[in-house]
């Protein structure tokens, strides 16, 4: 059976309602489920998913990723030969108006900082997608109103994929409950 990676976005944490739903819907289901905390640079980042998958073994895993999360789980998608990628109005290089200023910044909704390093943007350029190759393996759910990035940026993007449109969905997809099963389904498949 294949373990799923949830990949948080920034300042964001594996706790997120988000990952909680998808956490207890794994739960239920008796599918392994893993959500790294990623406080720390795109890099270091990139490493700890390279380690997770060897250890795994890349047959082995499926991903999901929010956000800034969306834009490492189209990286691990495009490196490894991973069953299946879920993207949640990914952060593909169009950055809207995420802040990545260098300096401690405070997650949401938790006591912890992380530090954003100089470095950071140039990391995030070296690991880009700029196409997903395998489109057939991912399924992007895509709010429509999302007031960080710009959908129609990523719709054209990622125009391959199988796209899940949310009429009135925001950027943290409020409103998650009704698209979890058809995660699942996905995965599954």
């Amino acid at each position: 059976m294949r373990t799923t990676l949830y990949l948080h976005g920034f300042l964001s944490h594996p706790d997120s309602n988000k990952g909680s739903l998808l956490r207890l819907a794994h739960e239920k289901a008796g599918i392994p489920f893993e959500a790294p905390e990623l406080y720390m640079s795109p890099k270091e980042v990139a490493e700890l998913l390279t380690k997770t998958v060897c250890r795994l073994g890349a047959e082995n895993v499926n991903v999901v990723g929010s956000s800034l999360g969306g834009f490492y789980a189209a990286w691990l998608a495009e490196h490894f030969d991973i069953n299946r990628a879920v993207l949640l109005n990914p952060a593909l290089g169009n950055w809207g108006k995420v802040d990545f200023r260098p300096g401690w910044m405070q997650v949401s909704g938790i006591d912890k900082k992380m530090y954003v390093c100089e470095s950071f943007m140039d990391e995030l350029s070296e690991m880009l997608v700029r196409e997903v190759t395998r489109p057939e393996r991912c399924l992007t759910l895509l709010s429509l109103k999302d007031e960080v990035l710009d959908p129609t940026v990523t719709a054209k993007m990622l125009a391959k994929t199988k796209i899940i449109a949310i009429a009135e969905g925001d950027h943290r997809i409020s409103d998650f409950t009704p698209y979890v099963e058809p995660i699942l389904e996905f995965l599954r498949s």
